[in-house]
């Protein structure tokens, strides 16, 4: 019998100009493959449309940080994988 495991990330973001958020963004990354999704929404067109450099700096932000955590979680189901390989090692000689 193995442990088979799976982990779920939020991850939230607001672009905000004068304190009002302008868009939000969502990311849901599994570690099952698959089911990632990246989610932006405008939530005030006026001041999007006034201000979209900067607000498109911040969603570019928004999906660097998104790529750091998949690669993060990558690098967790990696060595999770290793260690089951060396366990199954490890019962094989014993």
């Amino acid at each position: 019998m193995a442990l088979s495991k799976t982990k779920s990330t939020s991850l939230t973001g607001e672009s905000k100009i004068d304190g009002v958020t302008v868009v939000r963004m969502t990311a849901s990354l599994s570690t099952n493959g698959g089911s990632d999704y990246v989610n932006q929404s405008v939530l005030d067109i006026d001041r999007y449309n006034s201000n979209k450099k900067e607000v498109r700096k911040d969603i570019a932000a928004f999906q660097e940080y998104v790529y750091e955590q998949q690669d993060a979680i990558d690098a967790e189901i990696a060595e999770d994988n290793k260690q089951a390989a060396e366990a199954s090692e490890d019962k094989k000689t014993a």
